[in-house]
């Protein structure tokens, strides 16, 4: 397995040096010269590693991010690693505070191994959430989606049952243990998913724990991340 994970790394790193192989500025549209690129400004990468290689560049410009978001679901140290080493948002299932203490500890001692301490990296909760107005009516409708499968309603990830209000503690007390956000599962989309934001929504920007007006217009700006310098531009 570790392997395979290695392999993702050097995946990611592919396409991050191809993001930048680019210069922001390297289209030129010209239609009086005939030109469209700098040729100047693009790079090639020479990736070299031990599952592929690349030359490069790319053969679209630099998205207009600089570089998209790169995320990973992680369940364990191999994953967690990968979380560390290559991407900016890593999702994991803790089933309570502590354990989310402790994946968030394991996850920022390998960033720090793998030289990104001083880089931001989002650690994101995973829930599955079943949301009511009334606590007696979420665990009955749990109870009838166990009864269709034959079985308990589970994942991989923490099923959440209650109501909006009790999901905003939870949240509240998961973020206190170092996670920095949160990616919920609604678990009936038609039903859950306006819950979530009819619900639980309001019910956080009343305590003052979600926004009210998008600060940012990307993902990178609403996440908080920096544009990336382009790391074959010139000074």
């Amino acid at each position: 397995m570790t392997d395979l994970f290695d392999e993702a790394a050097d995946h990611v790193e592919v396409v991050r040096r191809l993001w930048d192989s680019w210069e922001d500025d390297a289209e030129i549209r010209d239609a009086a010269t005939g030109r469209f690129i700098d040729r100047d400004k693009l790079h090639y990468i020479d990736f070299e590693g031990t599952h592929f290689s690349v030359r490069g560049p790319s053969i679209t410009p630099r998205p207009p991010q600089g570089q998209p978001i790169v995320s990973a679901l992680a369940h364990d140290t191999v994953p967690y690693r990968l979380v560390a080493r290559a991407a900016d948002i890593g999702y994991v299932t803790p089933r309570d505070a502590d354990e989310a203490r402790a994946v968030v500890g394991r996850i920022r001692a390998e960033q720090d191994a793998a030289g990104r301490a001083a880089e931001p990296l989002h650690v994101f909760g995973d829930l599955v959430v079943l949301l009511d107005d009334d606590p007696a009516t979420a665990r009955a409708r749990r109870e009838r989606l166990d009864t269709l499968a034959g079985q308990p309603y589970t994942g991989d990830a923490p099923v959440f049952t209650g109501t909006p209000s009790q999901l905003a503690n939870r949240l509240e007390q998961l973020h206190a243990s170092g996670l920095t956000g949160f990616r919920l599962r609604p678990a009936v989309t038609a039903h859950d998913l306006p819950a979530i934001t009819r619900g639980l929504v309001p019910e956080l920007q009343r305590r003052g724990a979600f926004r009210r007006a998008y600060e940012a217009g990307t993902l990178r700006g609403l996440l908080g991340l920096a544009r990336p310098a382009n790391r074959y531009a010139t000074a």
